[in-house]
């Protein structure tokens, strides 16, 4: 959260105006500022406070509610409401549910659009309450009678037909209509990943004769290949006008493009985000069958077998994005991330210099566990949490307290030092490297087995800090007794005058 929306947060704060009824009085002020923006008159003789009060009296009611404040804090709150991106705010803030900017889907999106300013037809976009900010900046670059957007969000919905009562924006995505191009993105922040992959298999073939579709798809749902998720990603897979498959990282996303093919063989690549572009890594196009045929489908495990090392590709094995959530996670709102940072117990810290990575244990104090989003100590520790910038190494977390040592053991074993080396060889960040780290698989562990393996980890954690730290001790007493034959006696030096 930025100082301008502390700020703003504290104006609004003092005229009585708090939490999720601050982006109502926002997104008024936005619909307020286009009326008087297509009012002549007020282009001309312009618009006094007093008057501009009156205004939103009289034409924001409807849609938005009488004004909470008087005139005298509509002055105090008009002005600094547009120091904000409403988009962002929200997505700083949790004030309003279901909807995020999507700021990190502006390199993927810049491609997208500039291809589509040379096609022709009616375009999809799909599940834009992920990428809100870039819906907007859609909808001003793309003609708007090519556009449409649909959202399963219900907040998001009512929020856009508020802001832009002309928008063209459905809550309801047909499995019947025919569009000429279909764009679909999501990280499945929102919505569950299943309910995702059986809405974009149904609909992979809902294009004109040459149309397109670009689906980002949520690497939780790549991730789980069982049962109606295998299926539907099988389906996918299959289809001859497949022609790419790449995986953007860190955005927690595949991205599945199809053209007009028919193609032989499906490009696949890892896509990192460095800066305002990306790096893509190539690897060896496969034949759609070969794929489909996989145990389990994942680059990051294709690029293992490229380099010889072999990984358990068995779909009942967890992967260890299902165990837990890095730092930054797009599948989690940023105002959740800043709870989980907040909460105690262990994490994973990885620093990565080249192929050298490290992965240790560490532990920290916060909120417990299974605390409540709305108790006040949660609300006080969030506020004071801050999410690390670039500057910091980065962490996975986990939900479960036994996760971190499993992923621990997992990591700093053999076969795990030379999976994570291989995967660090892909990439060259932090950020991308914790991504494919979480398409690693590890065994089933039942109950009763993991409270034992719990016990003895721990039992052998404090035995090895009780001897790190009796040998620091021991190292530095021995060190002060070989310094008697290496430090001189010091001289005494006189630093008094004498006396004449």
């Amino acid at each position: 959260m930025t100082e301008q929306m502390r700020h703003l947060i504290e104006t609004f704060t003092k005229v009585g105006v708090i939490g999720p009824a601050i982006v109502q009085e926002i997104a008024r002020f936005r619909v307020l500022d286009q009326i008087i923006t297509q009012s002549g008159e007020v282009r001309e003789w312009g618009i006094t406070p007093k008057e501009l009060f009156e205004l939103a009296q009289t034409s924001t009611v409807d849609m938005f509610g009488p004004l909470p404040y008087d005139e005298a804090g509509f002055k105090e709150i008009y002005g600094v409401s547009f120091s904000v991106e409403l988009m962002d705010f929200i997505s700083a803030t949790g004030y309003y549910e279901g909807v995020s900017a999507g700021r990190q889907w502006t390199v993927p999106f810049k491609e997208v659009i500039d291809f589509h300013k040379n096609t022709e037809g009616i375009i999809l976009f799909a599940y834009f309450e992920e990428y809100a900010a870039i819906a907007e900046e859609i909808m001003q670059t793309l003609p708007t009678d090519r556009l449409l957007f649909y959202t399963a969000s219900e907040s998001c919905y009512d929020l856009f037909r508020s802001l832009y009562p002309l928008a063209p924006v459905i809550n309801e995505w047909p499995e019947d209509v025919i569009f000429d191009h279909i764009v679909a993105a999501t990280s499945g922040m929102f919505t569950a990943p299943v309910t995702t992959m059986e809405e974009m298999a149904a609909r992979v073939n809902n294009v004109s004769e040459k149309g397109t579709v670009r689906y980002f798809i949520p690497v939780s749902a790549v991730q789980d290949q069982l049962n109606m998720n295998r299926v539907a990603l099988q389906f996918m897979i299959l289809q001859n006008h497949l022609e790419v498959v790449r995986e953007w990282a860190p955005l927690q996303t595949y991205e599945f493009r199809y053209g007009l093919g028919p193609v032989k063989k499906v490009g696949l690549s890892i896509c990192e985000i460095v800066e305002d572009g990306y790096k893509q890594t190539n690897f060896i196009p496969l034949p759609h069958e070969v794929l489909a045929s996989m145990e389990t489908f994942s680059l990051a495990h294709y690029g293992l077998s490229l380099y010889g090392v072999q990984v358990s590709m068995n779909p009942k094995h967890p992967t260890m994005g299902e165990d837990g959530y890095i730092h930054g996670d797009y599948r989690i709102p940023t105002y959740m991330q800043r709870m989980f940072e907040a909460l105690e117990g262990y994490y994973l810290q990885v620093s990565m210099k080249g192929i050298d990575v490290s992965v240790t244990l560490e532990q920290k104090g916060g909120i417990p566990l299974g605390a409540s989003p709305e108790d006040e100590a949660v609300q006080t520790a969030m506020e004071q949490s801050v999410l690390q910038d670039d500057t910091v190494e980065y962490r996975w977390y986990f939900n479960h307290p036994s996760a971190p040592f499993l992923w621990y053991t997992y990591f700093n074993s053999e076969e795990g030092k030379q999976v994570v080396r291989t995967l660090a060889s892909m990439v060259t960040t932090t950020p991308a490297l914790l991504q494919l780290m979480g398409s690693c698989r590890r065994q089933v562990v039942k109950e009763e087995a993991l409270a034992t393996f719990t016990t003895s980890f721990t039992t052998s954690l404090e035995q090895y800090e009780t001897e790190k730290a009796q040998a620091e001790t021991n190292w530095g007493n021995a060190l002060a007794t070989l310094a008697s034959v290496v430090v001189p006696v010091p001289t005494e030096t006189n630093t008094e005058a004498e006396e004449g």
